[in-house]
């Protein structure tokens, strides 16, 4: 379970990194459960990381990233697809 603080939550949510599993779990997008809570703790900006470590957090920060940024691409078609009325 991730620990996060209602502004990190909110945060995340705004920019389309946070979802929730088929258990109600918060995840980074793109991610399991078990890897949301790795990527997390590897994320802690006080934590000096082994060189396994800094590629652990590489391989899942990619990961994520690309399954964001499909998210973020797949709003924005249906935007231009199917733009609102004013």
């Amino acid at each position: 379970m991730l620990k996060l603080t209602e502004g990190e939550k909110n945060y995340l949510l705004e920019m389309r990194a946070l979802s929730t599993d088929a258990q109600g779990n918060d995840v980074y997008v793109g991610l399991t459960s078990s890897e949301s809570e790795r990527f997390h703790f590897l994320s802690d900006p006080h934590k000096s990381l082994e060189r396994s470590e800094s590629e652990e957090y590489l391989a899942l920060n990619d990961k994520h990233e690309l399954a964001r940024l499909l998210v973020i691409d797949a709003e924005n078609t249906l935007r231009v697809e199917k733009p609102s009325k004013h």
